[in-house]
């Protein structure tokens, strides 16, 4: 018998068993580790997951929170919001994931985007822009005419179809090829009249 206890190291002894004397029960303090193992994997598990449905509810908690958190007439937000601290404070954990799962879909979008993509998209503006600039259509536009700001446009668009030549798919800039040939013969008009 003596052998078995030189074997086994003794655990320190905690709880009533330290104050009282008392040997403690045998897999008392395996069970409370359990629990604690469980509660921490649990607890884990729902921080890990945000994705989906469930972070679009989250999103929508966070919105209502932030409106129970802004402060009643003459009182602060602590007294006008409902509910309990720990509510207030899954509510701003909830918004906070929500803003993270925003920035992560943001990145991969600009990994998605091409300098091709932002350049036709620079044409249409500078397109856009000619047409206001030079009043057109005169029914609806003709309060934002100004020619200079319609020359300047019409250039920029010209050398972006020069530069792109070659680089971005001939698809992609038939289309300016027209308009900005639409928007060099108006401007010549208007200058004429």
């Amino acid at each position: 018998m003596a052998e078995k206890e030189e074997k086994a190291p003794r655990k320190p002894r905690t709880g009533k068993a330290a104050t009282t004397g008392e040997k403690p029960r045998e897999g008392a303090g395996k069970k409370a580790a359990g629990k604690d193992a469980a509660r921490d994997k649990g607890k884990a598990t729902r921080e890990e997951t945000g994705t989906g449905k469930r972070a679009a509810t989250r999103a929508q908690a966070a919105t209502k929170a932030e409106e129970r958190e802004k402060p009643a007439a003459g009182g602060t937000a602590e007294d006008s919001a409902p509910g309990t601290r720990e509510e207030r404070v899954e509510a701003r954990e909830e918004r906070e994931v929500s803003e993270e799962e925003f920035h992560r879909l943001l990145e991969e979008s600009l990994e998605r985007v091409t300098v091709a993509d932002v350049v036709l998209t620079m044409m249409n503006q500078m397109a856009s822009m000619g047409y206001l600039k030079m009043g057109l259509p005169e029914s609806v536009n003709l309060k934002y005419r100004d020619l200079d700001q319609a020359r300047l446009a019409i250039d920029i668009l010209e050398a972006m179809v020069k530069g792109a030549e070659g680089k971005i798919a001939e698809e992609g800039l038939r289309p300016f090829r027209g308009v900005l040939a639409n928007l060099q013969l108006n401007f010549v008009q208007l200058k004429r009249g």
